[in-house]
């Protein structure tokens, strides 16, 4: 394949992980108002760990688990 399309694939990819992103981030702020007004704590150990473990379960590669972890690592601590 020619350079030219390989980084045409990169750049169609980068705008669904942007899109998808946003999507993410959009609910992420939903279950934060919902759990103001219940009175619970907007950030929940117990659920970042159980996504972490969800995404190492689902990593096929070539990332390694570590990697997925810190990107996943940042993503929620940018929604927070």
């Amino acid at each position: 394949m020619k350079l030219k399309m390989l980084r045409r694939q990169i750049d169609n990819i980068d705008k669904k992980v942007v899109s998808l992103l946003s999507r993410r981030a959009t609910i992420t702020l939903n279950i934060s108002r919902l759990k103001q007004k219940i009175g619970k704590s907007i950030y929940s150990p117990e659920r970042e760990r159980e996504v972490l473990r969800k995404i190492v379960l689902l990593n096929k590669g070539p990332l390694a688990n570590s990697a997925l972890e810190a990107i996943y690592r940042e993503i929620m601590s940018s929604s927070l």
